[in-house]
């Protein structure tokens, strides 16, 4: 595998039947969330030329099934786990023999990376989302996300590529078959973003610095990649920003790994 760029970047799988991203740089091969079974992570990671077994190290925003189901695989197999302390409790209780690292929102030094955690709100006993720096490279990751913080778009500006979920259409999620309490914690303040509410996160973040941004997360049943994808497009065109000039964007699929892109 070759060395001579900063940093790579490739979603194995995004949206509720799963999440994990790939990152690497020359020191580090790292997941963050590992929400497919250990086999289907062998297989997608194979897929884009790596192995399971050169993860380094595995960042877990936070405990909900679709982020954490292939973490048993990682039992016993001495892989750092990172995860905010509460959550790292419930890895602990759940997973025997994890090598589970409890941290906060203190930046540390993983190989070399730098961490950045920063809160998200979600429903989540203590979800995080990531900036990691590699050199004069930054990725910064945020899925899950219930409402836009100040914290939240801080963490996002400035990135060479940006995460962002866009989970929903509230029309078609209004419209739709789910029942109305789960529509409504969707749709509250610790669930997850619209499009709409996305594509505004993406007008505060974004500068003239960020390259790539990977939308994520994008539920199955109350969203359309093209619906999603042209939120996000309007939204940097009314910033100044246009996309295939300025910046890459990209939707995220849930069965299918993407590009694994240098950043």
């Amino acid at each position: 595998m070759r060395y001579d760029i900063p940093m790579k970047i490739c979603s194995l799988g995004s949206g509720s039947k799963g999440n994990s991203l790939y990152i690497e740089t020359p020191k580090t091969r790292l997941l963050i969330d590992a929400g497919f079974s250990f086999s289907e992570l062998k297989n997608r990671l194979f897929s884009v030329g790596v192995r399971l077994s050169d993860i380094t190290a595995v960042l877990i925003t936070h405990e909900h099934s679709d982020h954490i189901a292939g973490l048993s695989g990682f039992c016993g197999s001495g892989v750092p786990v990172f995860a905010h302390t509460y959550t790292a409790g419930i890895l602990k209780g759940r997973f025997a023999g994890l090598n589970v690292a409890a941290v906060t929102e203190t930046p540390f030094d993983l190989f070399d990376l730098n961490v950045a955690p920063f809160r998200i709100p979600h429903d989540a006993v203590s979800h995080l989302g990531y900036r990691l720096t590699h050199e004069s490279t930054v990725i910064s990751v945020a899925t899950d996300v219930g409402h836009i913080t100040e914290s939240l778009v801080a963490h996002l500006k400035e990135s060479d590529c940006i995460v962002a979920e866009f989970n929903h259409d509230e029309n078609m999620l209004l419209k739709g078959s789910y029942p109305e309490h789960l529509k409504l914690r969707i749709l509250g303040r610790y669930g997850h973003l619209s499009n709409t509410a996305a594509a505004e996160l993406l007008s505060l973040a974004v500068t003239a610095r960020t390259k790539r941004v990977l939308l994520a997360h994008l539920s199955e049943e109350n969203n359309l990649p093209e619906l999603a994808f042209d939120a996000a497009v309007k939204a940097l065109y009314r910033s100044g920003f246009v996309v295939g000039r300025d910046l890459a964007v990209e939707v995220l699929k849930q069965h299918g790994t993407s590009l694994l892109s240098v950043i």
